[in-house]
């Protein structure tokens, strides 16, 4: 029995140790990775701004130094759904609004606190008065 229990705290040690150095070398990769890749995407932009710098003026053209791209997802339903409209069909009329037409209503809550608070306020205490 104690050979057992001295093999499996061996294994056990040996293991803990193994994974130790495994994630030491992980990270070491992972650093070195991002650093490459940070930087190879930062080089056209560098290149730009060292040619800016000589001249100690950065200029960026929205219009050609960033491109964006926009993609559009059309929604396809599967089927033609005006087929189950009525003729003339105007989603948005009647939507037209108003301000006049809003009308504003607000509810005062009172509060309930479970206790009378006036025992608590000195004498003459107008929280309103400046």
């Amino acid at each position: 029995m104690k050979k057992i229990t001295l093999i499996f705290g061996l294994v056990l040690i040996a293991g803990i140790l193994i994974s130790f150095t495994a994630e030491q070398k992980h990270r070491k990769e992972m650093k070195v990775a991002n650093s490459s890749l940070f930087n190879d995407v930062n080089k056209p932009f560098e290149e730009i701004l060292k040619e800016q710098a000589q001249t100690n003026v950065i200029i960026l053209n929205p219009s050609t130094d960033i491109n964006v791209i926009e993609i559009e997802e059309e929604i396809d339903l599967g089927d033609d759904v005006t087929a189950y409209l009525p003729y003339g069909f105007n989603a948005y009329r009647g939507f037209q609004i108003d301000i006049a037409d809003i009308n504003v209503i607000e509810i005062e809550e009172e509060v309930e606190l479970g206790f009378d608070v006036n025992e608590y306020l000195p004498t003459g205490f107008n929280p309103y008065k400046v």
